[in-house]
This record gives structure tokens, sequence and C-alpha cells, in this order.
């Protein structure tokens, strides 16, 4: 392999003393292809220009994606802050609950005889039925 390397050499060499071009513009030439061949583009003022507009937008990119990660991390606090406060009251319904049922005392449906009283004394009075006025809205009494 070096007899190789040292015939593209020596071709290389050979190539510049015969070529039509002046010293510099094939000096320019030749720094321009090696650095292509070592991966640095050519100096062109607009590529450059290029490359750095496309520079600026990978930065906005990566500033928009660094934003979105933190809102998205302040959106899953404020999930797990409500999921919390929701448990919270949740269990403080059930001990309301509780304590609601424990300090009511317990109630039995009344019933109503069906035909009229066995004995002289009345067990309906005019009152209305008031176990059920939690659930109806306040409306005036009814006029007959």
């Amino acid at each position: 392999m070096g007899s190789f390397s040292n015939g593209v050499l020596v071709g290389f060499g050979i190539s510049l003393l015969i070529a039509p071009m002046k010293g510099e513009e094939m000096r320019r030439m030749i720094a321009e292809r090696f650095r292509y061949m070592r991966g640095v583009p050519p100096e062109n003022p607009q590529l450059q220009q290029s490359v750095q507009q496309m520079e600026q937008q990978v930065q906005e990119v990566q500033q928009m994606a660094n934003r979105t990660a933190q809102m998205q991390s302040n959106v899953q606090d404020y999930a797990q802050q409500t999921a919390q406060k929701a448990s919270t009251a949740n269990t403080n319904i059930s001990e309301v609950r509780q304590q609601a049922a424990t300090n009511q005392p317990q109630q039995q449906p009344q019933t109503r005889p069906s035909g009229p009283p066995s004995s002289g004394t009345s067990t309906t009075s005019n009152t209305p039925n008031r176990t059920n006025d939690r659930t109806r809205p306040n409306r005036p009494p009814r006029r007959s």
C-alpha cells in the first residue's frame, strides 16, 4: 500500500506542473478540494449564510422544545396537585357523610292505615309530612 500512496503523490505533483491554470488559482482549488475531502464545505458566502440561518432555526427549535418540556412538567405537577386535592376532598366528604349518619337518629318510615282508624283516636295529623323537606324546593304553601 505504500507504493500506491507514493504513486498518488507523484501523479498529483505531475498534474500540478502540467495544469493550465495560474499558480494562485491552482493553490486555491487544491486547498478547497483538500478541505472538501476532509469534510469542510467549500467557502461559499450563500452556503455560509444558509448554514447560519439553519443554526439559528435549530437553536429556536431547541428553545421551543425546552419550553415545551417545562410546560409538560408544570402540567404534570398541576395534575398531581389536583389529584391530591380531589382525594382529600373525597376523604373529607366520606368523613362528613359518616358523621352525619352517626349524628342523625334512625327514622322509621311512617305507615298509614289503609282504612278508618280502629279506635276513636286519629293516628294521622293535619300537618304535612316533613321527612322529605330536604328534597322539596322551597315553595309557599298551596292555598285551597
